[in-house]
């Protein structure tokens, strides 16, 4: 029945954990998982839609590594046995979290300038990949990020051979970090506590999507120039601070 609509996912994953306290006022954990979610849908009801659909889903994310720290600063002023440098140095603590996310999988899609009906139907055909358009970290730039060569219009009636998820985005390198301070009001109850966050502390430029929609002429040539190129970002850095009084 055409009209059905059916479909189907899986995720297998491998996920690691560990929490350790190392001496006094440093403690840390790490968490990996390496892991893969496969699926497809019936979009295409002139194929089986695992063979036409079935591959990495957009969800899917083959490894992530996140760290979270908490830090006491040693007590400078103490050491030194000063009043007023324990009030500047002292009670200091620096916490964070750090990831390392992969990029989630994509296909290059195409239009046309002519509007060409190629499949003779009202689904669309894919864009045919001629070799592995796939680049190394070191080849790519901002306005390369795969190689847009070895895409090509499909001729008419022609559906396209590429597949499903051929492509990763970019990923994640992100440290997100919190220094706060106690500073004691008299006595134990009362508080005044002083906290800076920053996020994307180190201000990382992390682009998050690629134009990957080819344009193509009647005669078969790309005229989208900025196809494989970087076309957003995730958020710069932001930096906030708060006082709190406790008591």
């Amino acid at each position: 029945n055409l009209g059905s609509a059916w479909g189907s996912s899986n995720y297998h994953g491998l996920q690691v954990s560990a929490n350790r306290r190392v001496g006094k006022g440093l403690q840390f954990g790490v968490a990996y998982t390496f892991s893969k979610v496969l699926g497809a849908t019936s979009a295409n009801p002139y194929f089986d839609f695992k063979y036409w659909n079935y591959g990495p889903q957009a969800m899917d994310r083959s490894q992530v590594l996140v760290f979270n720290y908490i830090y006491d600063l040693p007590k400078l002023g103490e050491r030194l046995g000063s009043k007023p440098a324990r009030w500047v140095l002292d009670n200091w603590k620096l916490s964070g979290i750090t990831s390392f996310i992969s990029g989630s999988p994509y296909t290059p899609t195409f239009t046309t300038t002519d509007g060409a009906d190629l499949t003779g139907s009202e689904i669309t055909g894919r864009i045919v990949v001629t070799g592995d358009p796939r680049l190394s970290k070191s080849e790519k730039t901002f306005y390369r990020t795969f190689k847009t060569e070895l895409f090509a219009r499909p001729a008419k009636g022609d559906w396209g051979n590429a597949g499903v998820g051929i492509l990763r985005g970019p990923g994640v390198n992100n440290w997100d970090l919190a220094l706060s301070k106690q500073i004691p009001l008299g006595s134990e109850e009362r508080n005044l506590i002083f906290r800076g966050e920053f996020f994307n502390a180190w201000n990382h430029t992390q682009f998050s999507s690629v134009d990957s929609t080819a344009r193509f002429d009647p005669t078969g040539k790309q005229t989208n120039s900025l196809f494989g190129s970087y076309n957003a970002s995730r958020a710069p850095r932001i930096i906030q601070f708060s006082l709190k009084l406790s008591f």
